[in-house]
């Protein structure tokens, strides 16, 4: 198999390069920008993936959509408001260490290093979709590790799907004033959805109208994130179309601040996930 006819790295904006993979199994696009994954197509069915259409492509501004990497923290810092959102890594632009085709899928791995830490990203595409984030600890003090693989899957109608694997779970609910709650049954999206979900167990969306299902499976992180901003946030955010908080819903493999891994001199911890569609 001649990996070059498979895999490719393009401008997909000016001074944004992005690989660009054409396989039997798959389509896929991942940005060197925040080792972003932004589009993964198994062949034969539709774009798994919501990638907004007004998506700014520029140094230190986050991809909507696709699966940002959130790391070494989740949402705001733990203890430094002035620092950003979801951590240091997903602005940023990322070494491309590698990438290989065989017959099953193409592997990317990038990586992003300092004296103090490295953290690998190793994507697998193929007829499923595996993102894992190693973290490896070179300094002398304790490195506390929190993040999440945000990733937004592409629905027809969000008010239609069902999210099945969190039945019998507690969650923080962090809309208006943050409350602990029980989830008894399936999730349905019919207003603002940020909650964190005391799951590390595999997740399934259904969705009946592009007839599909897509399971969402992890490892090595403690919580489940189901995220839409809904009418009044979608509304707020310049680099999303108001209407489209209709067309994705996010399900994270996340590790919440205060679960956070501590990783000593030498350290490493992995957390992943692999998403399937039917």
């Amino acid at each position: 198999m001649n990996k070059h006819s498979i895999v490719n790295v393009e401008e997909h904006a000016p001074g944004y390069p992005v690989v660009s993979v054409k396989h039997p199994a798959c389509t896929a696009q991942v940005a060197l920008h925040g080792a972003h994954v932004m589009a993964w197509c198994p062949t034969g069915q539709q774009q798994v993936l919501y990638l907004s259409p007004d998506a700014v492509y520029r140094e230190g501004k986050a991809i909507r959509g696709g699966i940002p990497i959130c790391w070494p923290w989740f949402n705001a810092h733990p203890s430094d408001s002035s620092l950003p959102s979801h951590g240091l890594v997903r602005n940023q632009f990322w070494e491309l260490e590698s990438t290989d085709a065989n017959e099953e899928s193409v592997v990317a791995k990038l990586r992003r290093t300092t004296d103090q830490w490295t953290v690998l990203a190793t994507i697998r595409m193929g007829t499923s979709l595996e993102v894992a984030v190693e973290s490896t600890n070179h300094s002398d003090d304790t490195l506390m590790i929190s993040g999440a693989l945000h990733s937004y899957f592409r629905v027809g109608d969000v008010r239609e799907i069902t999210i099945s694997g969190l039945a019998d779970t507690d969650y923080l609910d962090t809309v208006g004033e943050h409350t602990t709650r029980h989830q008894t049954d399936e999730v349905h999206i019919d207003r603002e959805v940020d909650r964190y979900y005391d799951s590390s167990g595999p997740v399934r969306l259904e969705d009946p109208v592009k007839k599909r299902s897509i399971l969402i499976e992890k490892e090595g992180s403690p919580s489940t994130v189901v995220w839409n901003p809904w009418i009044e946030k979608a509304a707020a955010l310049s680099d999303l179309p108001n209407e489209d908080y209709l067309a994705f819903a996010c399900i994270e493999a996340a590790i919440i601040n205060d679960r956070a891994v501590t990783l000593n001199k030498g350290e490493t911890h992995r957390f992943s996930t692999r998403i399937s569609a039917e």
